[in-house]
């Protein structure tokens, strides 16, 4: 077939199927033509009698590319098409290479450009589809930015060569009016963008750190979120969820920061309705948020079903003004300029009651006088779900402006923001926290270890901080020195050993005796890497019980006891918890507790155990935490030999805290050696009769060693 007949195949337009709401729709990747402006329009334009039918939506064509070459050349790309550049000689190419066309009729990058070196600043950028006019590259040099017909011109028309050698203001694109982001090309640089907001919220003063924006806020710093969510006539039941979902998601994940939080949750159609002001002192619970949140009505707005997005920024402008009188009624007038503030605004449409919301937004940026020097306390985010109804330029008039960052995102549907969401508050992650593992879907946490005596796996151990990584005493019997032992980090890192630390009272023959041929009373070791290892992420520490890490991760008060903590981590009769497998996986225990733990323990001298003779008091003390499974009960793991010394952890909001150190158990699941179609052991059950235990020593009850050793890495609290 004829290489012209296969692209005209190609670009041909299908019929639209018919739909119940009389609005044009068409598959993802695809738009209609011609394209009614409204959802209500069900017959065709006058003066046609033809069908709306779906074309593919296509990338734009680079109008030029000085000095060098772009191959293939078409007028317009179709999904999957790659786009190749090339410089002249005495030219560098700066950029990519090879831009990709999305699903979304959106390149992958910018296009790159030809420098010749020459200039204070580079070549400026020309977005695929349009063109720049103006000339010269020194300093105050202005050039213009227009786009081809049909398609729309986001980011600034006019650019000047600065100072620094940069070109003002984010880079120009050209885009259909009905293209879109997808959720996997927006979540990495959106969690950047949260990042630099966080470390910034969260900075100390006295901090040394280098922030991803280079600013650091005051001691009285702190971030208000502000979530306004588009509940007007054309939101149906199962967008309403999963904008109100995105929501809960935005304030569960953000909260796990230890950064100070209000949040405010607005809804808004004709008329605007609170959920949640930052005004109150509710707004700093996050469960409290999450609650009103969940008890939010579908059709609160009744049949006042317009969409009002200028009443819904006012209500933040308020509440900005608000702070602004408390602060100087309080005698701190200048409090509330420490206050960085984050709009998040979710729709499925374009505004039609009110003014313009960026008339809003000129007030909010008026009362925080927001100018060069400040614009860092003011960030907009829009999120427009759907490919039709959403204008892309008037997102952009309302988001922020920020130079290698986007704040405005249009999606296909409210289940790819809330894909793009998750993904973006999963990458996020600021300075050295503790107990968190980025992304959160990874299967082995950041802070698991792997110790070696060449490549067989002896023990696990895990990460507190600097060189220290805490594990089990009796992963050191076989006598092997130092030198023979490696560990291996997350991320595959391996780094040599110096030495280890063994509890003082840790006697593996003590109770020999007593009928006990192996005791693990206090089985804790810590061992000392060669060098220092960053924690800011892959490696990353865990957190400890009894520290002022845990106390902020727990959103404690400074200077909460450790008694106080365990009652919060430990004060249930069964605790979820997990540890790490053989092959880096999550596994799941509980831990049982109070009336529980008398007959958890009593199967560490069950039948055919070696000390079965023995009394439970001599096998296992207080020291010990207790898991396994029980007849009729949740399923749980067992862990196998190789496992001893890894954490036992608690989740509590995204964040993880170790609890326990893995000693000993009735039964190795993993004895028969066996391995699955993925290469992963089998896990044997326990035989008939048999209740599998496990014992790990409890971070609580060996405080005194820890704080000996551990004192000058970590903030303990009082105990």
């Amino acid at each position: 077939m004829a290489p012209w007949l296969l692209l005209l195949l190609a670009v041909l337009p299908v019929p639209l199927p018919a739909s119940p709401r009389c609005s044009p729709r068409c598959p993802p990747g695809t738009y209609p033509h011609p394209a009614a402006r409204t959802r209500q329009r069900c017959a065709p334009p006058r003066g046609r009698s033809e069908p709306a039918r779906c074309r593919a939506l296509r990338c734009p064509a680079p109008l030029s590319f000085p000095h060098g070459t772009v191959e293939p050349r078409l007028a317009a790309y179709p999904s999957g098409s790659v786009l190749r550049f090339a410089c002249d000689d005495g030219f560098v190419l700066r950029g990519a290479a090879e831009l990709h066309c999305r699903a979304g009729g959106v390149w992958s990058e910018s296009p790159p450009v030809c420098d010749d070196g020459e200039g204070d600043c580079p070549p400026p950028a020309t977005p695929a589809g349009g063109v720049t006019t103006g000339g010269g590259r020194h300093h105050g040099a202005e050039v213009g930015v227009h786009c081809g017909a049909g398609l729309q011109l986001l980011g600034p028309p006019r650019r000047h060569c600065m100072e620094t050698g940069r070109w003002s203001g984010p880079e120009p694109t050209c885009r259909h009016p009905y293209s879109y982001d997808l959720p996997e090309d927006i979540s990495s640089g959106l969690g950047s963008s949260f990042t630099s907001i966080l470390e910034l919220a969260g900075a100390r003063a006295d901090s040394d750190t280098s922030l991803g924006r280079r600013i650091i806020l005051s001691h009285n710093g702190s971030l208000h979120v502000y979530v306004l969510l588009d509940a007007s006539g054309s939101v149906q039941q199962d967008n309403f969820e999963l904008f109100r979902q995105s929501a809960v998601t935005i304030v569960d994940r953000l909260s796990s920061f230890e950064v100070p939080l209000r949040f405010a949750i607005v809804s808004f159609a004709t008329h605007t309705h609170v959920i949640i002001s930052t005004t109150e002192d509710d707004s700093l619970d996050a469960d409290e948020v999450i609650a009103r949140l969940e008890a939010m009505k579908f059709g609160v707005h009744g049949n006042a079903t317009g969409t009002n997005m200028y009443g819904a920024l006012l209500e933040v402008y308020h509440m900005i003004l608000f702070h602004k009188e408390w602060s100087t009624r309080d005698g701190q007038p200048n409090v509330w300029r420490d206050t960085r503030h984050v709009i998040i605004l979710l729709t499925d449409g374009r505004f039609n009651v009110g003014r313009h919301p960026r008339d809003a937004v000129a007030k909010i940026e008026d009362v925080l006088k927001i100018k060069e020097d400040r614009e860092e306390f003011l960030d907009i985010y829009a999120f427009g779900v759907g490919t039709l109804e959403v204008d892309m330029a008037e997102l952009e008039a309302v988001a922020s402006h920020r130079r290698d960052e986007r704040h405005a995102f249009k999606l296909a549907d409210a289940s790819a923001l809330r894909q793009a969401l998750e993904g973006a508050l999963a990458a996020t992650a600021i300075g050295d926290l503790c107990g968190v593992i980025i992304p959160a879907g990874n299967t082995r946490p950041p802070w698991h270890v792997v110790l070696r005596t060449g490549v067989q796996q002896r023990c696990a151990g895990t990460l507190l901080g600097g060189r220290w990584v805490l594990t089990a005493a009796h992963c050191f019997l076989g006598g092997e020195s130092p030198h023979a032992w490696s560990a291996e980090l997350a991320g595959g890192q391996e780094i040599s050993i110096q030495g280890w630390k063994l509890h003082e009272d840790f006697n593996i023959r003590g109770k020999v005796a007593r009928g006990v041929p192996e005791f693990y009373d206090y089985d804790v070791a810590l061992v000392e890497l060669v060098k220092e290892v960053g924690d800011t992420g892959a490696p990353r520490r865990i957190c400890i019980p009894c520290t002022e890490d845990a106390n902020r991760a727990l959103r404690m008060a400074p200077g909460t006891t450790c008694q106080k903590q365990e009652v919060e981590l430990m004060g249930r009769t069964r605790v979820p918890a997990e540890f790490v497998s053989l092959e880096g996986r999550r596994l799941n225990v509980r831990i049982k507790e109070q009336e529980e733990r008398a007959s958890c323990m009593g199967g560490a001298v069950q039948p055919g155990m070696p000390h079965a003779n023995a009394s439970v008091k001599d096998v296992v003390t207080e020291r010990f935490l207790c898991s396994g499974q029980e007849r009729g009960g949740e399923c749980e793991d067992a862990a196998c030999k190789g496992e001893s010394g890894g954490s036992l952890f608690v989740e509590r909001r995204h964040r993880f805290l170790q609890v326990g150190v893995l000693s000993w158990g009735t039964f190795n699941p993993c004895h028969t050696g066996g391995r699955n179609a993925e290469g992963e052991l089998l896990r044997a059950p326990a035989p008939p009769g048999h209740q599998p235990r496990d014992f790990a020593i409890s971070l609580f009850r060996i405080q005194p060693w820890l704080r000996r050793h551990l004192g000058g890495v970590l903030r303990f609290t009082p105990l």
